[in-house]
């Protein structure tokens, strides 16, 4: 879908930004005027394949607040040396955006050495919050490194700087016996939605939430106004009822009349461009 007609069709489906995945070797800058571009990320999602410089340089053009970074992959290394690689990755990264009033976004992604909450801490805790930040990827925890929305968003804290929502379905292979999985509808899958937006509540999140929504199937305004529905479900719910998963309460640590108003500010929704 061409740039304007992608800024059109997330600006009149109700949603505030955008988050821009591009090509490292992109030479013509898309046209996103009119619309908040809350970050750029370059693919692929596993490798940071762009000079630290270049990206902070596109974001910049852009009007983006902050820069994508992906932590080291797995594959071919020892996590040690996943880690430090990540490290030296955000000195660079955060070097270069510094130099322009951008962020480092540390992006939580299976398959990497940041696939989880607490992973993703042990990077960020080296680094200020203002100068490196992370995207808390609630989607790619249903394929690697889930753990509990409320415990990892207390421990990251106001490192998070934009909150990931999508889903996957798992289903056994026809060729083995581990199971495999793909993506699925935010009403279908592993994600527990209404669990997550009332731990973005508990915590007093107030940045983006952008729908990084992966499914095949349905037209894109489709599934845009879908899945604001969904969401807008999910921020109106009333508190102390359960999630989908009955043996998992929603309030178990929080007594009643310490539970905040239904009221409570939402965080802004975005789309995800790519």
């Amino acid at each position: 879908m061409p740039a304007r007609d992608a800024v059109e069709l997330i600006g009149t489906s109700g949603y505030d930004g955008m988050y821009c995945e591009l090509s490292p070797d992109v030479h013509e800058l898309p046209d996103l005027n009119g619309i908040n571009v809350t970050c750029v990320g370059f693919t692929p999602d596993d490798d940071n394949a762009i000079e630290p410089n270049r990206a902070a340089e596109i974001a910049e053009s852009l009007n983006a607040s902050s820069v994508r970074i992906c932590g080291a992959a797995m594959a071919g290394q020892s996590y040690h040396s996943a880690y430090e690689a990540t490290l030296r990755a955000c000195e660079a990264y955060a070097a270069a955006a510094g130099k322009r009033g951008l962020r480092t976004l540390l992006h939580q992604r299976w398959g990497t050495v940041t696939a989880s909450a607490s992973q993703l801490y042990r990077v960020l805790e080296h680094f200020d919050p203002h100068d490196v930040g992370c995207i808390y990827d609630a989607g790619s925890m249903t394929v690697e490194g889930l753990e509990e929305y409320r415990i990892g968003l207390e421990l990251l804290a106001s490192y998070v700087a934009d909150v990931h929502v999508a889903s996957t379905r798992h289903f056994p292979s026809a060729h083995g016996t581990v199971w495999e999985w793909e993506w699925a509808p935010l009403s279908d899958g592993l994600l527990d939605l209404q669990r997550l937006i009332r731990a973005l509540r508990r915590t007093k999140y107030e940045g983006w939430l952008t729908l990084a929504d992966r499914c095949q199937g349905p037209a894109p305004a489709a599934l845009l106004q879908t899945d604001r529905q969904l969401l807008q479900q999910a921020f109106d719910d009333l508190e102390g009822i359960g999630s989908h998963n009955p043996l998992r309460p929603l309030d178990d640590h929080v007594d009643a009349a310490e539970r905040p108003a239904r009221d409570a500010e939402a965080p802004e929704i975005t789309g995800h461009a790519r």
